[in-house]
């Protein structure tokens, strides 16, 4: 797969993970807040390291069919990392996933300092971009646990649809929360559904 571009919006830069992300993970990782709606809890400093480690094997095997990759996403105006986010359509690359071809998923995450100020649409608007133009694909999915209104109104804002519910005995992350899986498609999203940057997104459920 060739290198990969930042994606720079009005006030953030996304950029696949790198290295030197380590430590600003493990303060987003780490925060038992920030990943309340995750699918994990809380992670040690040696458990971040190990999934950026992860992460960054799974992106140097993507292939344009097959990808799954980490971002940073960085304000612009400081240069600090304030979340990060995550596309794949399979789990191991370069081999197919469970997905159908052109199809894929979309998660993301901010620190908590951070909620509030529309950086999670931003974010995650960029990303859709990017699936949708550089990433061939043509039905993005979004899992979010339900408690998670602010996650669901971003994604509904970016015209995703509610398209499969998961009740909390189905949960196989320990969780124990029930959670919708969102989709969106390329028809849907060609449209321009109107949204907002006034979310308090706490992140999409990964």
């Amino acid at each position: 797969m060739q290198p990969i571009p930042s994606l720079v919006t009005q006030r953030l830069e996304l950029r696949p993970l790198t290295e030197s992300d380590a430590v600003a993970l493990r303060g987003l990782r780490g925060h038992p807040d920030a990943v309340r709606y995750l699918s994990h809890q809380a992670l040690s400093a040696v458990q971040t390291d190990l999934l950026l480690a992860d992460l960054l094997t799974r992106e140097e095997r993507s292939t344009a069919d097959w990808f799954h990759i980490g971002w940073a996403v960085v304000l612009r105006s400081t240069g600090a990392v304030i979340g990060d986010g995550r596309t794949w359509n399979t789990p191991e690359p370069p081999l197919p996933g469970s997905l159908p071809a052109r199809h894929a998923s979309l998660g993301y995450l901010l620190h908590p300092d951070h909620h509030g100020k529309g950086y999670g649409s931003e974010a995650a608007s960029a990303l859709v971009r990017w699936l949708f133009t550089e990433g061939g694909t043509d039905t993005i999915f979004a899992g979010v646990y339900e408690p998670n209104t602010a996650s669901r109104r971003l994604l509904e804002r970016l015209g995703f649809v509610r398209d499969h519910y998961f009740t909390a005995t189905q949960d196989t992350h320990g969780k124990a929360l029930a959670s919708w899986r969102y989709r969106l498609d390329r028809a849907g999203w060609s449209a321009g559904p109107p949204y907002g940057h006034n979310s308090t997104p706490r992140g999409s459920r990964r």
